[in-house]
């Protein structure tokens, strides 16, 4: 997924905070990864790239980035809540329900459902998470190789 480094940059100087080597680290591992990653595993994956790394600037960071709308929460099939960088200002995700890599997509037309729970719940309706699972391409192809034979 691409992650604006700049814009991450800018956005931790407005608040008075550097783009430090550790952040740095937290948002390149965050940026390699097909799928979404845990806070431990993104920790870990983190401290690859920058041995002193500490938990507490995993999660620091990771509240940082959530703030300024640069990380998508994502709900995979290994752990309860993966995260992962936003690409589109305003997407949804597709996670694959045997390997958990993630892909993102931007169409979206929920007018109608959104309606329909407003009217069956009194809701003013704001806002939208929408997340779709499946099987990735290379899955599905397994998955068709293991049928045939």
């Amino acid at each position: 997924m691409a992650l604006d480094l700049e814009h991450v940059a800018a956005e931790l100087a407005a608040r008075g905070l550097r783009l430090t080597r550790q952040r740095r680290a937290v948002l390149e591992a965050l940026a390699d990864t097909p799928s979404s990653l845990s806070p431990l595993q993104l920790y870990e994956a983190a401290r690859e790239r920058c041995p002193e790394l500490g938990l507490t600037t995993v999660y620091r960071t990771l509240e940082v980035l959530d703030e300024i709308g640069a990380l998508r929460r994502v709900h995979g099939p290994d752990h309860c809540e993966g995260l992962m960088p936003v690409s589109a200002a305003h997407a949804h995700t597709v996670v694959c329900s045997a390997c958990g890599r993630v892909a993102e997509f931007t169409a979206c037309d929920v007018r109608r459902i959104s309606a329909a729970a407003a009217r069956e719940t009194g809701y003013r309706i704001t806002d939208h998470f929408l997340q779709l699972t499946g099987l990735c391409d290379r899955c599905a192809a397994r998955r068709s190789a293991k049928r045939r034979h």
